[in-house]
Formats: C-alpha cells, structure tokens, sequence
C-alpha cells in the first residue's frame, strides 16, 4: 500500500471515528431566521359595515361634558348649525383657577365597544368647526380615543388639519387621520373603543358639528412652501410695521372694555400711521395683547443671531409706564418668552419730542421659548395705560451692545 492512500484511510477513519463518539456536533440551521411581517389589512368597502359613522350629529344622548364648569361652558345650539338642528357650542379657559380639566367625551352608538382595526390606515375623524367671535390661529383640542380597559390615543388637532389656515367666522372641516393618533404612550386597544374626548386646552370659543369617520386618502403635497422663495426673516434692518403690518399677518386689533387696539393716522411718528393702544384693568383681563408674523407665519431660527440683533421701536406714552408693556415671541409649540420694556432699553428723547426709541436686544430675551422655531413677535399690556407704537423693527447691532 503507498504511504498516500494510507494517510487518506487514516484521515477517514479518525473522522468516523471523532463522528460516532460525539465529538463532532452539527447545528440545526434555518434558512430564515427573520420575522415574518404580518400581512397588511385590506380597506373595507365602507365605514358602515365596519363601525358606526357617525359620532355627533343633533344627538346628545351619548355625550358627557354639556355643562358650566369654572372653566368650560359648554351646550347644544340652534343658533350656528353646520348641518340639522343643533351644533355644540364651547368657551374654555383652561388658565381659570381651579380648573383641573376641561372636555366633552361621545360614547356614540350607544356606547358599543367599536372595532377601528380595520379603519386606522384608511380613515380620519372629520368634524366642522366655526370660531364664534376673534379667528383662531390654531385649535387647542388633543382628540382622545379612549378603550374599555382606560388606554388612550391622542391626536392634536394642529392647523395641518384644517381646511383653511386658520378658524374663521365660516364652517370648514377639521380632518385628523386615524394613523396619526399616538397609540403606544397610553396602550390603545384600537379593536375596543368606548368613546371619543375632546381635551380642550389653552382658551377657545368655537361651535363644532357633524363629527363622523370618513374615508382619507392624503392629497398629494404640493410644494406650496416652495413656490414662494422668502426673504431672509433675520435680514436688517427689517421693518415690521410702518403705516400696516409686513405681509399684514397681524391680530389682536379689537376693542373691548378691556383694551383698543388700532392702527391709526393721528400724530404717527413718521408715515401716515401708527399704532394706538389703550388698556384698562388689564391684570384682570383674560388677553390683552397683539402680535405679528413678519415671515408669513413660517419658522424662523433665530438661535443664531441672538447676540447680534434687536427689535426696535418708536414709543409715545399718553398714560402709564414703559414697564406695563411687554415685548415677547412665540413658538410654534405655544410657548411664549416676554421682557419688559425697561429703562435700559431707552434712548433719550429729543427736545419738544414725546417719542422715545425703544431697543431689546434678542439676547435680553429669557429662554422661555424654542428661538429656533419662533412663530411671531408680540405686545402684551399690564395695569392701565396709553400708548402709541410706530416703526418696530428688526436690526443688526454688535454683540455687547
């Protein structure tokens, strides 16, 4: 026998040999190890013969939360209707002492558990919404669906949803998919829903009626945003308001027993207009401010020039102090930050002229708000007093000014 195939027949046999006495092991393998995705659930051929459509239309028989409380006010009225007889009317004020919650809850269908399984990919609740005095500029109501174990999913009625920019004196739908309802933080049991809550927060006077599952299809985005190519929010100088508002996003102008707010032609600094504003009582009054978009009510960041920018703007005081008025922004997650117009921030005024030049710079501002995502700016008002409020500006100064 050659030396080779000896060599081979004892290579063999020390195989089967290690084999048989265990020291060799094979592992059981798979050729996927992965988890199977769960097949997506097809669009039912209707609503109907899923779930009851309709949540609210002139029935208040499953409805809780109709009432007068410290901080909510709250009925059926004939007086605005979207459609039938009866629409729901709400004020809230959820910044009134001792209000703890503010909210209306729909069991609809009498209560019956409801399966939206079937529905989340392919359904949104719709309702009608109406202010009922001032145009809103966002709705403060988190939509809360509620199973029968307690757990929740909660939408925020932002003003993507809205058919129209902001609530006006007109009907329009307020549309919020069911897919983007938060269903993990609270564990929604989306196959057992008992009711749905309107959460009311912030403050609000709107009629709301016809609310119903519908079947959505998000409409293609169109590149709105991008149509219009806006100038530098943060360029200097900027003028903000001089005779009317930039781009005339302003609000707040009204008169009530606690202020007057207007723009008016007598004794403008300089131009043909200025602002009036005359506030009575005004720490006991629920609002009493107006404010401003100067970027078409995009998002401006304004992390980055902080120590290099300020507003600045003509004073004229007819009755009270500087420091009863307030300068501030606000974000686009509602948060306000406000600095009180101090002596620090006044120019001299010059001989036989009440004007006065009033300077903040973005960096006295406190860190109250998001500056990266700033929505507007905004004049708010203390105690008693007169003033007129000309050429607010934005401009450029050196950081240490």
């Amino acid at each position: 026998m050659r030396k080779e195939e000896h060599i081979s027949r004892f290579a063999v046999l020390l195989f089967i040999t290690a084999f048989l006495s265990g020291c060799v092991q094979f592992k059981e393998a798979t050729l996927y190890d992965g988890v199977e995705p769960l097949p997506k659930i097809e669009k039912p051929a209707s609503i109907n013969a899923v779930v009851e459509p309709v949540i609210y239309a002139d029935n208040a028989t499953d409805m809780w939360g109709l009432e007068k409380t410290v901080c909510k006010d709250a009925s059926l009225t004939s007086d605005e209707t979207y459609s039938g007889n009866e629409a729901i009317a709400v004020s809230w004020n959820r910044n009134e002492p001792g209000c703890e919650f503010a909210g209306i809850g729909i069991g609809w269908d009498g209560y019956a558990g409801k399966n939206l399984v079937p529905l989340m990919d392919y359904a949104a609740i719709e309702m009608h919404v109406k202010a009922k005095g001032e145009r809103m500029f966002g709705l403060p109501i988190v939509l809360t669906l509620e199973d029968y174990s307690g757990g929740m999913g909660f939408a925020y009625t932002d003003n993507r949803y809205f058919e129209r920019t902001t609530i006006d004196d007109e009907w329009q739908r307020v549309t919020v998919p069911l897919k983007d309802f938060d269903l993990e933080t609270e564990g929604l049991n989306a196959g057992n829903i008992k009711q749905l809550q309107l959460e009311l927060q912030q403050s609000g006077d709107v009629y709301i009626d016809d609310i119903r599952l519908i079947f959505y299809d998000p409409e293609p985005v169109e590149p709105w945003m991008e149509e219009e190519t806006l100038p530098d929010p943060l360029r200097t100088p900027l003028t903000i308001f001089d005779d009317e508002f930039i781009n005339k996003n302003s609000w707040g102008f009204i008169s009530d027993a606690c202020q007057e707010f207007s723009i008016t032609e007598e004794s403008p600094f300089s131009g043909e207009r200025a602002i009036h504003a005359r506030w009575i009582d005004a720490d006991n009054c629920e609002l009493t401010m107006f404010g401003a978009s100067w970027n078409k009510w995009h998002p401006i960041d304004m992390k980055k020039k902080l120590e290099t920018r300020a507003f600045q703007f003509q004073l004229k005081l007819e009755g009270g102090k500087a420091e009863q008025i307030e300068m501030g922004m606000e974000d686009y997650d509602r948060a306000y930050t406000f600095v009180k117009i101090k002596s620090e921030f006044l120019a001299n005024a010059s001989p036989g002229n009440d004007w006065i030049k009033v300077t903040i710079p973005l960096s006295a501002f406190p860190s109250d708000a998001n500056f990266g995502n700033i929505k507007q700016m905004a004049f708010r008002f203390s105690g008693t007093g007169e003033a007129l409020i000309d050429e607010i500006k934005l401009i450029e100064i050196s950081a240490g000014d």
